[in-house]
């Protein structure tokens, strides 16, 4: 049993043959230091290269602290190299930069390239280094693979990381326009994670149903509500995960209510959060629930194209679609089975 080890890598993202050999590093010590090694410029080369977004040291590190949550001989730290000369140079200084950081004396590291264990041999004499499948046999992946193609390899991507490339849909609309329900569809259909509207159930909940006591404050609860089983969904998704309605509907019903606007609630907003915004047509059929009250088709009309102003004005990509219900579904469908396509 070997006293302190390291198990470097940049991670880039951490996959479950990563993770296999740190589990079977920390069997061998009575430490393990999980350093993830990190050059800013290159790793956004690298990932801007891939087609993805940068996936940030801080990111890494919080994942592989997730999955190693509850080993406490396991420590993750973060080790910036972006001021040393990239591979294949720069060991010398690398390696000093790694002593510093392990505050006891290293007496192996483990790892999955053959030639870093010369390396090894040369700036951490004294020390062993044990190599892991880096033929890629038991775990056929490589975070170059995931990072081109991560539907391909969604088994392989550690759930703590899963979200950072599950793509968002959000569904949107005003009253009675099929989103609910269909959101719920797609969640079936792709076996995944959605999130509701939380303001349909928020009068009732902290309101008495009285919706004339609304006050501002109010509005700004249903946006951090909203966030948060949004957030919460995220983490439960299946390569996608379905929207019903954001904080533009929530700074929606706040000026329709009150006539006013919030900059909490205007501080959930953000289109860039989405890779599909699905805006349903208030052309069907109008069906009381009990909590609606637009139901003249001019008016309805009206608002829809106020809130399609209030998403184009702030930037929002929107996909409008009309028709049935059968039609809105087939359309969603298509276009939420284009986002997850494996390439």
């Amino acid at each position: 049993m070997y006293k302190t080890g390291v198990f470097a890598g940049k991670f880039l993202p951490p996959h479950r043959g990563h993770l296999s050999s740190i589990i079977n590093s920390a069997t061998q010590c009575e430490i393990l230091y999980v350093v993830v090694s990190d050059n800013v410029a290159g790793t956004k080369v690298i990932c801007a290269d891939s087609g993805v977004p940068t996936i940030e040291a801080c990111m890494r590190v919080k994942w592989l602290s997730q999955e190693l949550q509850g080993f406490n001989h396991i420590k993750v730290l973060y080790l910036d190299e972006s001021d040393i000369p990239t591979y294949p140079y720069g060991w010398e200084q690398w390696s000093n930069r790694l002593k510093k950081l392990i505050p006891s004396k290293i007496d192996v590291l483990f790892g999955g390239d053959k030639e870093y264990k010369e390396v090894n041999n040369e700036f951490f004499p004294g020390s062993d280094y044990i190599l892991f499948d880096y033929k890629r046999e038991r775990y056929p992946v490589s975070a170059t693979l995931i990072r081109a193609n991560p539907f391909k390899y969604w088994e392989y991507i550690l759930g703590s990381a899963r979200p950072f490339f599950s793509k968002k849909v959000l569904i949107t609309g005003t009253e009675s326009c099929g989103k609910t329900t269909i959101t719920k569809y797609l969640a079936k259909i792709f076996y995944t994670s959605w999130s509701e509207e939380v303001g349909r159930d928020y009068s009732a909940k902290y309101l008495g149903g009285n919706e004339s006591v609304f006050v501002v404050n109010d509005f700004n609860r249903i946006a951090y509500m909203q966030y948060e089983a949004d957030m919460d969904a995220l983490q439960k998704a299946n390569k996608i995960v379905f929207y019903d309605t954001d904080a533009v509907v929530t700074q929606f019903y706040l000026n329709l209510y009150l006539g006013k606007t919030s900059n909490v609630v205007e501080s959930f907003v953000d289109g860039n959060r989405y890779n599909a915004v699905l805006m349903f047509t208030p052309s069907v059929k109008w069906v009381a629930d009990g909590l609606r009250w637009n139901n003249e088709q001019g008016k309805r009309q009206l608002l829809h194209d106020i809130l399609k102003k209030m998403y184009t004005d702030r930037g929002f990509k929107i996909t409008e679609i009309d028709g049935n219900y059968n039609q809105r579904l087939e359309k969603a469908i298509e276009i939420s089975k284009e986002l997850v396509r494996e390439y």
